[in-house]
């Protein structure tokens, strides 16, 4: 599973909360670019439930179904760090992972220190 967030900021704090605590160095900014018509999907579609932030289970088992299904690239997902935000679940073994282009936008990435304390 390739883990993606829908904006810089938020790699940023998904990078962080994943990180437990430790000073991130030697680290590069990228961009993931997906051809036009690939077919991502959304979580709400597949029965998301309301309450998502507190069945673990729920959405582990919904993501794992979406997976074995093979029916798209990529799936939008809610972030726990940020509700109103989504990260994009990529499955590597669906036909059109070929279609997906990594860009390095800055390397070496610096996190502001302010992060890290």
């Amino acid at each position: 599973m390739v883990y993606a967030g829908a904006s810089r900021a938020l790699c940023q704090l998904e990078k962080r909360v994943h990180s437990n605590g430790a000073n991130l160095k030697n680290q590069t900014l990228v961009r993931l670019e997906i051809a036009a018509g690939v077919k991502l999907m959304h979580a709400d579609n597949l029965g998301l439930p309301v309450n998502w932030r507190d069945d673990e289970a729920a959405t582990q088992s919904l993501g794992m179904q979406w997976l074995a299904s093979n029916k798209s690239l990529g799936l939008w997902v809610p972030s726990f760090v940020e509700p109103s935000e989504l990260n994009l679940l990529i499955n590597p073994s669906h036909l059109d992972y070929a279609k997906v282009s990594l860009v390095v936008e800055r390397n070496p990435f610096v996190f502001d220190p302010r992060l890290f304390p």
